[in-house]
């Protein structure tokens, strides 16, 4: 007698490491590949040509798979909106909100011409 877990649950078990039998005779059966159930052909919103009862479903679908990128590239697009590069090439081109990220360094914040920097550059000089 096999011990068995709470509920009726069997206890854990390893594969055979033998495959099942496939007859010679039997059909043909392909998996085909999808991700989480969803195929690319549902994806993209292509229904098979012998079940058009499937074309709504695919239309929706890919309007939900489309929406959902449309919400995850305008996450991303404003998450990495304060990253020079990001800024510069594609936000400071957005028609109605591109003046909002030009930045501008204030002469008195530029490291470059600070009196620090110029003692140091008279330093380098001197040595």
């Amino acid at each position: 007698m096999a011990i068995q877990g709470h509920h009726g649950v069997g206890t854990w078990t390893q594969k055979p490491d033998y495959k099942a039998y496939k007859s010679p005779y039997g059909p043909n059966y392909k998996v085909q590949p999808n991700f989480h159930g969803i195929s690319p052909g549902r994806a993209l919103k292509l229904p098979a040509d012998d079940a058009m009862a499937w074309a709504d479903l695919n239309f929706h679908s890919g309007i939900t798979a489309g929406s959902f990128s449309l919400v995850g590239a305008t996450m991303l697009l404003y998450f990495f909106s304060e990253v020079p590069k990001v800024r510069t090439d594609i936000m400071q081109k957005i028609p109605l909100v591109g003046d909002y990220y030009i930045k501008e360094i204030p002469p008195e914040d530029n490291v470059s011409l600070s009196p620090c920097s110029e003692v140091q550059k008279e330093l380098a000089n001197e040595a």
